[in-house]
């Protein structure tokens, strides 16, 4: 929903192509994986499995569906997940650098936006994409102004809390987190409907952020992601793809 109008004209019909090649059960690079991308917001079925013996606080609302956290229909289909419980840390999934931070409105209310760029060596893959994007909304602005352009973030480091949207009482508390492949690292700036900043690379594709998340224990049956927590004392130099943006405790 938060970034609908970036997936429309004039990219309709790229789009349609690479939703086509979503389908596909191998991916063109790196690795053999029966995950599919969902590319142009196409479901995926792929579902989180949380770790034995943690717990994680959930995803609430899954990609490219239209029923939102609080069990109504979405005015547009869903461009990220949900996710999370009031005052949970949201941390980085995998290392990077801050590619953007402002003031975002999408109906709800001004609130804070924040937009990591992770390049193939911070997730460990050796082709594809150049760059990732991980958009982070929904967040309180004043905990992420400190951030500067170009600032060097590290897997699993805290972000910000998960707040509500526009820090709206009405509203359920979540994050919602989109992923964007992308082939160059050029963004623009415009204004939303809403009156709000909001970039726009016309190379940036939308996929399943919990395509991400499988990749370095690609699922046997194409659908079951298994969640990895980061763990502080663990080495992640070769681990491929993202990390939990939420915190697990151990059980």
């Amino acid at each position: 929903m938060l970034s609908f109008l970036r997936t429309i004209a004039p990219l309709a019909a790229a789009c349609l192509a690479l939703s086509i090649l979503a389908n596909a059960q191998t991916p063109p690079y790196d690795m053999q994986v029966s995950m599919k991308k969902g590319y142009g917001t196409t479901p995926t079925g792929l579902k989180p499995i949380y770790p034995a013996g943690y717990d994680c606080s959930p995803i609430t609302s899954p990609y490219a569906t239209w029923i939102d956290v609080d069990g109504t229909r979405r005015d547009e289909i869903h461009t990220g997940v949900d996710a999370g419980q009031l005052g949970d840390w949201i941390l980085a999934p995998a290392g990077g650098t801050v590619r953007a931070v402002w003031k975002a409105d999408w109906k709800w209310g001004r609130e804070g936006a924040l937009l990591i760029k992770h390049d193939r060596g911070d997730v460990n893959l050796s082709n594809g994409p150049k760059y990732y994007y991980s958009e982070f909304d929904h967040l309180d602005f004043d905990e992420i102004e400190h951030f500067k352009v170009g600032q060097r973030v590290e897997r699993g480091e805290r972000l910000a809390r998960v707040t509500r949207p526009g820090g709206n009482e009405s509203y359920l508390p979540e994050v919602h987190w989109e992923v964007w492949e992308v082939d160059n690292d050029k963004i623009a700036w415009r204004t939303n409907r809403y009156g709000a900043a909001d970039w726009w690379n016309e190379t940036a594709a939308l996929i399943d952020p919990l395509y991400m998340l499988g990749l370095n224990d690609p699922p046997g049956d194409g659908e079951s992601v298994k969640i990895a927590p980061f763990i502080k004392s663990k080495d992640y130099s070769g681990f491929r793809g993202f990390t939990y943006i939420l915190q697990c405790a151990p059980k």
